[in-house]
C-alpha cells in the first residue's frame, strides 16, 4: 500500500513539475538538437569521409603534386613579394 501511495505522490509531483517548469518544452528542444547533431554526423560519414579517401588516393597516384611551388614562391621569383 505504501508503494502505491509513493507512486501516486511521485506521479502528481512529476505532473506538477512538468506543468509549472515547462518540462515537455525543454525535452522537445533537446530532441530537436539531437536531430540536428545526428544529421550533421550522417552528412560527415556520407560525404566527408569518402572525399578524404578519394583525395588520399589521388595524392598517391600523383606524387609530384607535393613538389609543386606555392603561390608565395611564385611571387618571390617575380619579385612581387
Amino acid at each position: 500500500m505504501r508503494t502505491l501511495i509513493g507512486v501516486v505522490v511521485l506521479a502528481f509531483w512529476l505532473g506538477y513539475l512538468s506543468a509549472s517548469c515547462g518540462l515537455f518544452d525543454v525535452l522537445v528542444r533537446v530532441k530537436e538538437v539531437l536531430y540536428i547533431h545526428c544529421t550533421i554526423a550522417a552528412i560527415y560519414f556520407i560525404i566527408l569521409i569518402p572525399l578524404e579517401r578519394i583525395a588520399e588516393a589521388e595524392n598517391c597516384k600523383n606524387p609530384k603534386s607535393t613538389f609543386r611551388t606555392s603561390a608565395k614562391e611564385h611571387l618571390q621569383r617575380r619579385g612581387s613579394f
